[in-house]
């Protein structure tokens, strides 16, 4: 065997001992523990049913039966039900563990009384959310409260799939490589880094077609449930808040038409600039805390209300 042939045996069995004590370590690490989803033409992606994981070994996430991010399987019977609809900004995302993310906050300050499920994907528009409630009809038929979340660009489209960095549709064979493409080639080709909450929404204009569909979707709603609308600014529209009035003008119109319960977040004490992550978008864990606070002092006013209607 000539030395150069030995060099290149050699050097190749480190290569391939390096590459698998990297590949073994991201997957000791917990790297490899997150949701895998759905592709296709109803919502356009959403995490797959069943399947729960611990990123990093420390935050633990779940999706139900029905797509919904919470552990337990859906149960229309169980309690009175509160439903979130909406993106990360209520799903959370795998920076945070389980309890710590809005749901199982507001379920907590709720109490006993009610069971808070989250119907949500990082990036969602509300045009998305509608395309999985064409499918899904029976979640908002056994639910007492519907929590819908806006945010600026929230009827312009559908956000599209993000592809399969962000959202992977499959299980990576080797996880070295995804992650290299989801953490490195972002910094190698000058793009931004990746959030770990999932794409951050689609901004526009808000599309005739899909504000007259979102107004019939909330005007059935009403038919079986209480329906709560609250505006999410980012942290460049909270310290501007004549362009995020005129953001959310039409949608506040539906609120007036309907006599609906709504909540701007820009308008409310206990939200502020500090409460922001560094992307300027996703709440802090006591951001989520106080998003927590603020929904579950709403519903209470509003289940109160209605008990007191209910009993004259």
């Amino acid at each position: 065997m000539s030395d150069r042939y030995r060099k290149f045996i050699y050097s190749t069995a480190i290569a391939i001992l390096v590459f698998a004590a990297i590949e073994g370590l991201l997957r000791l690490l917990g790297f490899g523990s997150f949701p895998i989803y759905d592709v296709d033409s109803q919502s356009e992606y959403i995490p797959s049913s069943n399947q729960k994981g611990v990123f990093l070994n420390k935050n633990n996430w779940f999706f139900n039966d029905r797509h919904l991010g919470n552990a337990e399987n859906w149960n229309p019977g169980k309690r009175p039900n509160v439903l979130l609809v909406g993106n990360s900004i209520l799903l959370g995302g795998l920076p945070y563990n389980q309890p710590d993310k809005v749901a199982p906050r507001l379920e907590k300050a709720l109490g006993t009384s009610f069971t808070v499920w989250s119907a949500a994907a990082g990036g969602w528009t509300n045009v998305n959310e509608m395309d999985f409630f064409d499918h899904n009809e029976d979640l908002i038929k056994h639910s007492s409260f519907i929590v819908i979340e806006y945010m600026e660009g929230g009827l312009s489209q559908a956000a599209p799939w993000p592809g399969y960095a962000l959202t992977p549709n499959t299980k990576p064979l080797l996880l070295s490589v995804y992650s290299a493409q989801k953490y490195i080639l972002p910094y190698l080709i000058g793009l931004r880094p990746v959030n770990e909450f999932g794409p951050l929404p689609v901004r526009g204009a808000v599309d005739p077609m899909q504000f007259q569909r979102f107004t019939n979707f909330v005007l059935n709603a009403t038919k079986t449930s209480s329906v709560l609308i609250f505006f999410y600014p980012t942290k460049q529209a909270l310290a501007d808040k004549e362009s995020w009035a005129r953001a959310i003008e039409p949608i506040n119109a539906i609120c007036k038409v309907f006599s609906l319960n709504c909540i701007d977040f820009a308008k409310e004490r206990k939200w502020s600039p500090d409460l922001y992550r560094r992307d300027m978008v996703h709440p802090t864990q006591e951001g989520n805390k106080v998003i927590a606070e603020i929904l579950a002092s709403a519903i209470q006013k509003a289940s109160a209300k209605s008990e007191s209607i209910v009993s004259r």
